[in-house]
């Protein structure tokens, strides 16, 4: 499993011996590598405004700004041109709050106009939406966990959540 996480964010660890957990450099290249290496799992975390503040995890996006990930030539190496992302994303474990997501330009400037004006559960930086296309892209799967905030309360400072994510992919990972 390789994990993409924020640079001020606190890092999780390995909760047993023999699984790998990896840091790469946050960005889509960082995800091309990993592909390049032969990762299919993939942890991504990102700050997002939620209707509800605390951890929540993607099930699906909305992707309706900027160019993509996918946009420009394709390198036939990684997928193919159009790919299926239908079950991109995992949901380790049970009892986790998930929703919709949908990627914005710039997160620090999204206010919950947005958030009402369109059918998701929170506003997602659109460069963390992207590293998780580009991973489907490359037939990965992906944990994207999201620490939201709402326009009343800031997000959780309590990154537990991301070690108990860690163990649970542990336990399924092939």
């Amino acid at each position: 499993m390789v994990v993409f996480l924020p640079g001020f964010w606190e890092r999780p660890a390995a909760s047993r011996e023999g699984v790998s957990v990896e840091y790469e450099e946050y960005c889509r290249e960082g995800v091309s590598r990993a592909l390049a290496s032969g990762h299919r799992t993939f942890l991504i975390g990102a700050d997002a405004l939620g209707k509800k503040s605390g951890w929540m995890l993607a099930s699906d996006h909305i992707a309706l700004f900027g160019t993509g990930a996918l946009a420009g030539p394709n390198d036939d190496r990684v997928g193919p041109r159009f790919p299926n992302l239908r079950g991109l994303y995992l949901i380790p474990g049970q009892g986790h709050s998930a929703g919709v997501v949908m990627g914005v330009p710039r997160i620090a400037l999204a206010t919950g106009a947005e958030l009402s004006g369109f059918p998701c559960d929170a506003l997602v930086p659109e460069s963390a939406l992207d590293m998780a296309i580009v991973a489907g892209h490359g037939g990965a799967r992906v944990v994207f966990a999201l620490r939201c905030r709402t326009t009343e309360l800031p997000a959780v400072k309590d990154f537990s959540f991301l070690n108990r994510i860690v163990r649970e992919i542990e336990g399924g990972e092939e």
